[in-house]
């Protein structure tokens, strides 16, 4: 270890060596400002007043976990630069011969901020900073969007995937009682210590696999009958979570049938669950031609400063729409917006009745209505909702009227049917088998509003010319900082990893904003 005078003279002096790093480097940001945008006291809720302090300051290793996001470092790697790289001493500020700290600080830090529910905080903590330095301010307009992102878990064909949920509930059972596990082991026919290995059999063959698949199958229902069974077994929690994950992939997976018969595969269809690994991940397709398999990374970002305002995750089979409310209702009431930005995937009813109930404007293209066939598209109606009138192009108006609902779903829609309408010049390209149907959905109000609002060229050049901002801010996300493919299994610390890696891109401007004050 070197004397603290050694350490202030010449090489060693880590004040010396910070005027070695890149003016508006994290490193140097992290070094100068570090105490703005993490401190100590934020911290103060993950850890017990009364059993003394930690032992490594929490804002020593949020900032480490920035860094290690930021250069895209492992736990391992991250502590071995913070042994060895002077870059990363100076912007934490420890001693030249400091020897780091042990990965598992790292692994536990953030399993504590997860288990107090505090994984927003540093992200919120840019926010608030940035709003300090007077880059957002009040209800400002703000751009969503999404990008993929893809699962760590690997996806997992019929066979594994039952056999991993056969050995998650017997690592359950086995946490819960270790004689109930060896019990419920003795019971099974096959082996579960590597569930990743298949039976023996001749997988190639069809009936052998179809057989053999039965077997599986037959073995799960033993696994779940023997667990439900016990009352007191079956009460303990991550036992019910197991047994409800093995019984819902059983359920995906097979044919319901009888006793006397072995389960039949369902074949191809719709899976949902495809990784026992990590069960919330879904197949899903950016279009027709780019499926991917995992989540969805949701971000709104303010339309005018480079900042992300807001974060969450989905699975990636879920509609983007579905989540403007969440992004909106992730941020404080005096940050939220007015008005909304986004593609067609946030312009549909649903999106904007949603974000209508949170006092929330949308200005997003209008999925068209267009037929298929080609015929004239519904926009070229004219819809009177005071009068419950539909005119068409040539002038003849009809009125709006509630049919029976053939199905659950159309109970709220309305139609306005036109026929007889032979002697039109227009039958053949809006009504080529002589009746036609313009059906008035539930928020027609809404749908009506958002194209008049279209219909003015400054609006549709402003979305034209702003939405595109916070495509450059994603692709900051994936490309720059490596999230394309998420670390860890679960879509909540897979949201952990999303957000933090948001917070660099949000220090990008405020580092710029610093140094402006500080000049």
């Amino acid at each position: 270890m070197l004397s603290t005078a050694d350490r202030q003279q010449g090489f060693f002096d880590v004040a010396w060596c910070s005027g070695l790093l890149p003016e508006g480097s994290i490193y140097s940001l992290l070094a100068e400002h570090g105490d703005r945008i993490v401190r100590d006291e934020d911290f103060a809720e993950c850890y017990s007043s009364s059993q003394g302090r930690p032992s490594i300051p929490p804002s020593v290793l949020a900032k480490v976990l920035l860094l290690a996001y930021r250069d895209g470092l492992s736990d391992e790697r991250a502590m071995e630069a913070v042994r060895f790289d002077l870059r990363f001493k100076v912007a934490l500020d420890l001693p030249v011969d400091h020897p780091g700290f042990h990965a598992s600080s790292l692994v536990r830090f953030r399993a504590r901020l997860l288990l107090h529910g505090k994984e927003r905080l540093v992200f919120e903590r840019s926010l608030e900073l940035a709003s300090e330095l007077g880059l957002i301010s009040g209800a400002a307009e703000q751009i969503l969007d999404s990008t993929p992102m893809l699962g760590a878990a690997a996806v997992q064909d019929t066979a594994t995937l039952v056999r991993s949920g056969v050995r998650k509930l017997i690592d359950a059972v086995n946490v819960a009682d270790r004689e109930s596990a060896d019990g419920l082991c003795s019971g099974l026919r096959f082996d579960y210590s590597e569930p990743r290995r298949k039976p023996a059999g001749d997988w190639r063959d069809r009936a052998t696999r179809m057989e053999l698949l039965g077997e599986v199958a037959i073995d799960a229902a033993r696994a779940l009958r023997a667990v439900e069974q016990d009352d007191e077994l079956i009460e303990d929690e991550r036992v019910a979570t197991a047994a409800r994950l093995l019984r819902e992939i059983v359920g995906q997976e097979f044919e319901p049938g009888d006793d006397e018969e072995l389960p039949r595969p369902r074949g191809r269809r719709g899976r949902q669950i495809i990784s026992a690994q990590d069960p919330e991940m879904r197949h899903g397709r950016t279009s027709a031609a780019r499926p991917f398999t995992g989540y969805k990374l949701h971000a709104a970002a303010d339309a005018q400063a480079p900042l992300i305002t807001s974060v969450a995750l989905s699975p990636g089979n879920e509609h983007d729409g579905q989540h403007a409310a969440a992004l909106v209702d992730h941020q404080p009431e005096g940050r939220r917006p007015a008005r909304v930005l986004g593609d067609t995937a946030y312009g549909n009813i649903e999106a904007r009745e949603e974000l209508a109930q949170r006092k929330v404007a949308v200005l997003a293209p209008v999925h068209s209505t267009s037929p298929k066939d080609g015929t004239i598209a519904k926009e070229e109606f004219r819809i009177d909702l005071d009068a419950d009138t539909v005119t068409c192009p040539q002038g003849r108006t009809v009125p709006i009227y509630k049919p029976r609902p053939n199905r659950p779903r159309q109970s709220d829609t309305r139609i306005a049917r036109f026929k007889d309408c032979e002697p039109c010049p227009l039958l053949e390209g809006c009504a080529p088998t002589g009746t036609r149907d313009i059906r008035i959905s539930r928020r027609e109000d809404l749908r009506q509003a958002a194209l008049k609002e279209l219909s003015d060229p400054a609006v549709r050049d402003h979305l034209k010319r702003v939405r595109p901002r916070i495509e450059r801010l994603l692709a900051l996300i994936v490309h720059r900082y490596k999230v394309r493919k998420s670390r860890y299994l679960g879509a909540r610390k897979s949201t952990f990893q999303a957000l933090w890696t948001a917070v660099l891109v949000n220090l990008h401007p405020i580092a710029t904003a610093l140094r402006a004050e500080a000049a």
